[in-house]
């Protein structure tokens, strides 16, 4: 759940204008009871006063939802706006997709001990000169350090990664700044950056995790997106690491 101890909470009530049967009204009623948030629900559906009444406030238009919110003078009419309106004001972070996390509770389990072994054989591990493959993981782990410690927040991502691009909003959304350092658009060869596959070695050496998204804090590894920073944001924890 977004919300903790620290959220900020409406001194007065906000009004959602909304009719039964819209989806995009029933999304934003169930954002609203998510972040348990009181509020007046306005029924305006076909033949309802309560339309003329919400014509009447946007100047013709009785588009639902329609949310006004009289603690910031804020008025909107998007599902989406409205959303991400909520989550920036009334939560600590806005949460990633729901259905990729379901996807990633399924594939992840099954991916970790493949990319564990995948990652020495792509970076070369097979190779018959074991010397100079360990001497690039020592580069890459200097390297890797180097980066950890250069921004408060960095972030290890592949471009073309959803779990990744989700990662990366959630830092956004949180109105911070970090350093994302890409390894390519994918952890497959021919896509991953020149290096790339090196430092996956390095990172599951260092951290345990060779999968992306990888998110450090103050130098310390907090995982991926559902399995390390949803966490830290739920219970605290990333802030902590930023004090």
């Amino acid at each position: 759940c977004a919300l903790s101890s620290n959220t900020p909470r409406p001194e007065k009530q906000l009004i959602l204008y909304s009719y039964e049967g819209n989806q995009f009204c029933r999304l934003v009623r169930e954002v609203l009871t998510e972040l348990d948030i009181p509020y007046e629900l306005c029924s305006a559906g076909k033949g309802s006063d309560r339309r003329s009444q919400l014509a009447e406030i946007t100047g013709g238009s009785t588009q639902c939802p329609y949310l006004m919110d009289p603690n910031t003078d804020m008025n909107m009419a998007d599902s989406k706006d409205i959303i991400r309106y909520l989550y920036a004001t009334y939560a600590t972070f806005t949460p990633p997709n729901e259905i990729l996390q379901q996807v990633s509770g399924v594939i992840t389990p099954l991916l970790k001990p493949i990319f564990k072994t995948l990652a020495p054989l792509q970076a070369g591990s097979s190779r018959e000169d074991k010397g100079s493959f360990d001497k690039e993981i020592e580069a890459a782990k200097a390297e890797i350090q180097n980066e950890i410690n250069s921004d408060e927040i960095v972030i290890y991502t592949y471009s073309l990664s959803p779990f990744c691009t989700e990662a990366v909003e959630v830092l956004n959304n949180l109105d911070i700044t970090f350093k994302e350092i890409s390894l390519g658009a994918e952890w497959v060869p021919f896509l991953i950056n020149e290096g790339g596959s090196q430092k996956r070695v390095a990172l599951g050496e260092m951290t345990g995790q060779t999968s992306l998204p990888h998110v450090f804090v103050n130098g310390k590894s907090i995982g991926g997106l559902y399995e390390g920073l949803v966490p830290a944001l739920e219970d605290g924890s990333f802030w902590k690491l930023m004090d």
